[in-house]
């Protein structure tokens, strides 16, 4: 880790097989490579599942650092782990906006407690567990969606005379 013995790092912990970042320090091109490695290598060691990136500590984050955030998320998301950004403040928001970054599908949060709940797995839907059930009997009826159909188009089956035999 010589290579950036001098570089401020970002602090880092694993809660809920989630990596947390705390950026609390201003950001430039070193900072953010160690900080890409420093990531990247713990999501490996931990097999962690995502990572909440908390910039709530930044006063300033412009239009090429968010950008460098957004390819540290995509890496991230290479090796398995959804990325969410939380914490970022109504200003740095505005000046992001009329610089006119790239915000298109970045996945944000306000708070870590909502980062956390968007991470979690969601639990099957009741309607999910009955999708998968097979049918107990030789006649059952397929959802007109499951055919291809519209949705008010229904299949209506005719019983075959030897079947009233």
């Amino acid at each position: 880790m010589a290579l950036y013995a001098d570089i401020p790092g970002i602090a880092m912990q694993v809660s809920r097989s989630i990596v947390v970042a705390s950026i609390q320090v201003d950001l430039d091109d070193d900072v953010l490579a160690r900080f890409r490695q420093d990531l990247l290598d713990l999501i490996h060691e931990t097999g962690s599942r995502g990572a909440i990136l908390d910039v709530s500590g930044l006063e300033t984050l412009d239009s090429n650092e968010l950008a460098t955030l957004r390819r540290i998320m995509a890496m991230t998301a290479l090796m398995g782990a959804e990325s969410v950004l939380v914490g970022l403040r109504p200003g740095v928001v505005s000046a992001l906006i009329e610089a006119g970054a790239d915000v298109d599908g970045l996945r944000t949060a306000i708070s870590l407690d909502v980062a956390f709940a968007l991470l979690e797995p969601q639990p099957e839907t009741e309607t999910e567990m009955e999708a998968e059930i097979e049918p107990e009997s030789e006649t059952w009826a397929a959802p007109a969606a499951d055919l291809g159909l519209e949705d008010d188009v229904f299949l209506e089956v005719e019983p075959t005379p030897e079947a009233d035999s």
